[in-house]
């Protein structure tokens, strides 16, 4: 399966703490409402009101300090224990051998990222791009790839995800699949009751299907059936522990009557229409001769997706899925890798900046030292350097002089006041001299020297106007 068919949904992705930024007066963006809200700490109901200034003090009382002495340890009343027994955790299979798994994100979310972040402008540390992938299952894949000695991987040509090591797992999947129907039709045949007295019929509690009587010479072939059909993914043992006796007459009298009819099935592909397959077994063998190369192909390599179902995975793949997906949501720093792979497929540059690892719409570096930028750009680089950390909106309400105002003019008049502005900003960030971060902070990354303000080209020696071009020195020229 390749890997741009990855069932991550970039619909169901939420970067609104990442990615809603805009540049512009915070009024004039989607939900202006301020996001830093004051929240009164509620009294605790359960603490002890404290004594009023100028209140009585409680007497000293030595008779009763010299009762509350302590005393020897056999007079001491024992502490009441309250032990809380651990919850039995499920016990899972162990992880198939012969792999090298990876989680990757999804191809979706990062053409999403790639498509905010050039968007947006903003520059986001990769460990938060990675707490957003793992906090949803759909937004992550897992790679299988089989190594010299490793087991077969049979996976579904159907779209259904399914996964398995064995022929007999890919087989035995065949009743849950949902392609079933489009292979057999089944149909339900009265026959001839069951001869015999009985008083007892094995039950599985797991669903509450009726089994039969452990006497009757059918059970063994009807046990089975119904762990292939509904339990294989289970060990047998666990199975057959599973299974109980009643010996209720309706219960009794039940299994009589579902066992006076019978299932048949038929295939529906054509020329095979009249074919009767009597019991699951025969369906089997049916499908491993007529379907199963059409339904499975045998990969050294596959992309699961963290939301597939364990149902359709070999319990041995779905071992992997488990741990190494709960691994990483844990320690999610161990998906970066992973991601600065990702972001750079998706042309993204990968930097490290305040000690981690970034991506953004440029690298961040140093303005030349010979360059010559306009007005705004020089006031915009200056405040920078001056205010890194503070926000754009105080920035553009400084540089233009107009403030967000309190009504709708003079909310437009800051508007227009600001966009020059907006626009100057915008080519910076895509050059990597300044970087706004999801806070909406404006940062000057790096040298120390801003630049100075425009001037007019001098004319050359010789008559020529125009400026001569300078080569910074060795010591003028700013690190990278």
């Amino acid at each position: 399966m390749k890997e741009e068919k990855s069932q991550g949904n970039p619909h169901s992705l939420n970067l609104s703490d990442l990615a809603d930024f805009q540049f512009g007066p915070a009024w004039a963006r989607p939900g202006a409402a301020s996001t830093h809200t004051y929240t009164e700490r509620p009294a605790r109901e359960d603490r002890a009101p404290r004594r009023k200034e100028g209140g009585e003090k409680r007497p000293f009382n030595r008779e009763r300090r010299e009762s509350t002495a302590p005393r020897n340890n056999s007079e001491r009343p024992q502490k009441r224990s309250f032990h809380r027994e651990p919850k039995p955790q499920r016990e899972l299979p162990a992880p198939a051998e012969g792999f090298r798994v990876e989680l990757r994100p999804a191809n979706s979310v990062l053409e999403l990222f790639a498509s905010n972040i050039q968007k947006q402008k903003r520059a986001l540390p990769l460990i938060d791009l990675a707490r957003v992938v793992m906090g949803d299952k759909a937004r992550y894949d897992l790679v299988f790839m089989k190594l010299e000695n490793g087991s077969m991987l049979i996976h579904s040509t159907k779209g259904d995800q399914a996964c398995w090591l064995t022929e007999a797992e890919a087989t035995a999947y065949l009743w849950k699949a949902p392609w079933f129907s489009e292979l057999y039709t089944k149909e339900d045949i009265e026959v001839e009751a069951p001869k015999g007295s009985f008083t007892a019929v094995a039950v599985c509690s797991l669903g509450g299907e009726l089994i039969g009587p452990v006497t009757w010479h059918g059970y063994q072939a009807a046990l089975m059936n119904l762990y292939r059909s509904k339990y294989s993914t289970m060990p047998l043992d666990v199975f057959k522990n599973r299974i109980s006796v009643d010996k209720n007459e309706e219960t009794v009298a039940a299994w009589v009557q579902a066992a006076s009819h019978k299932t048949v099935w038929k295939p529906t592909r054509e020329g095979a229409s009249e074919t009767v397959l009597e019991d699951q077994k025969a369906v089997e063998a049916d499908f491993l001769a007529n379907h199963y190369t059409s339904v499975y192909e045998v990969v050294d390599k596959v992309f699961i997706n963290g939301s597939t179902p364990r149902a359709v995975l070999s319990p041995g793949i779905a071992a992997h899925v488990a741990i190494l997906s709960d691994k990483t949501r844990r320690f999610p720093q161990m998906l970066i890798p992973n991601l600065c792979h990702g972001m750079a497929r998706h042309h993204l540059p990968i930097y490290k900046w305040h000690g981690n690892h970034f991506t953004g719409p440029s690298r961040v570096r140093a303005l030349p030292a010979d360059t010559v930028l306009a007005d705004r750009m020089v006031a915009i680089m200056n405040w920078a350097k001056e205010n890194s950390g503070k926000t754009a909106d105080a920035m553009f309400a400084e540089l233009s002089g107009v403030p967000a105002g309190t009504d709708e003019a003079s909310n437009q008049a800051a508007t227009d006041a600001h966009a020059p502005y907006v626009a100057d900003m915008i080519w910076l960030l895509e050059q990597g001299y300044i970087v706004v971060t999801s806070d909406n902070a404006v940062w000057f990354p790096k040298g120390d020297a801003a630049p100075g303000p425009m001037t007019k080209p001098q004319p050359r020696k010789g008559g020529k106007k125009g400026r001569k071009p300078t080569t910074p020195s060795k010591d003028e020229t700013p690190k990278a």
